[in-house]
């Protein structure tokens, strides 16, 4: 069996996906996402291509968080290596980052003639207001939807806590969180 299809078989909802498909939802999610991916991310992958399952979802979202770079870059990649193998991973990496990279290009030089201007210091403003809606919103779909343990609602309190509170480094709450999160699965599941 091929690696393709050794990983599709892991989410049902991969099967027979085809690259152009693969390429287009990610495009897709890069397309329209502007300031927050994951909400659409989530409704391309899961409610529009069913590619996946909340759950599947929320685990991979998790997975991606704690791997370097964009939580939804990570993700794609992901499905695209279960879905074609690492050509899928390329191709919705492309996918995912085609529209954004030029954009950003056109913005950023754009913003550099008006970056001195109260509208558009505001403009901004109300921007990070708007993202930060959606990834609450996001956050609280994904609790709903997965139900996760209530040792993973303590990993989660404990994030927020330490990073978010008490601003301690990440690269320390991190590493500490996971290996506490493993052991709380081991002992759960023994």
């Amino acid at each position: 069996m091929s690696v393709a299809g050794t990983h599709a078989t892991e989410t049902p909802g991969l099967v027979g996906v085809t690259r152009g498909a693969l390429f287009a939802g990610s495009l897709k999610v890069g397309l329209l996402g502007f300031g927050g991916v994951m909400p659409l991310a989530r409704r391309v992958f899961v409610d529009e291509r069913r590619w996946l399952t909340d759950r599947e979802f929320a685990e991979l979202i998790g997975m991606s968080q704690v791997l370097p770079g964009p939580n939804v870059v990570n993700l794609s990649v992901i499905v695209g290596s279960r879905a074609q193998g690492p050509l899928g991973a390329l191709l919705a990496l492309t996918g995912i980052l085609l529209v954004p990279a030029v954009v950003v290009v056109v913005l950023a030089t754009f913003y550099a003639s008006v970056s001195r201007t109260e509208w558009a210091r505001n403009a901004i403003a109300a921007g990070s207001a708007a993202g930060a809606g959606l990834i609450i919103g996001t956050a609280t779909r994904l609790l709903v939807y997965t139900r996760p343990p209530l040792r993973g609602l303590c990993t989660g309190a404990a994030a927020f806590v330490a990073i978010g509170l008490l601003k301690w480094p990440l690269l320390i709450v991190l590493p500490a969180l996971v290996a506490l999160a493993i052991a709380w699965e081991w002992r759960a599941t023994r």
